[in-house]
């Protein structure tokens, strides 16, 4: 399989494929995170007794939850490996979206700290 480095013509066209990037990483981890809750809920209700002895199961689900966590990691940086190689533009926009989400991550845990902060000086804990 020979990658073929694409050759822009157009800056219309670079920043189509960084928005291109940005909306594949953003769906793809969204997809990837539903899936992985879907099937660790599915697990977890098969998992479980009524009467609280363990299955047999209770010996795979680490190793399920494990697979679940690497897997959306390894996918990403593999994706973001074949277009930079190929399409320069979308693996741009695909780091571009993980710093859009860490930036939210850092914004969000800002406010909560903040929140948290409040809440215990007023008492209201």
């Amino acid at each position: 399989m020979k990658l073929t480095r694409k050759e822009y013509t157009d800056p219309v066209e670079k920043k189509k494929d960084i928005w291109r990037g940005v909306g594949l990483w953003f769906g793809l981890n969204i997809l990837m995170a539903l899936c992985s809750w879907g099937v660790n809920a599915a697990l977890f209700s098969v998992m479980s007794s009524p009467d609280g002895s363990s299955t047999p199961l209770s010996n795979v689900y680490p190793i399920v939850n494990l697979a679940l966590g690497i897997l959306p990691l390894l996918i990403n940086i593999s994706l973001i490996i074949y277009f930079a190689l190929t399409r320069s533009q979308i693996a741009l926009g695909m780091l571009a979206g993980f710093g859009i989400a860490l930036l939210i991550t850092i914004i969000l845990g800002v406010i909560v700290a903040v929140a948290c902060f409040v809440a215990l000086r007023s008492g209201g804990y």
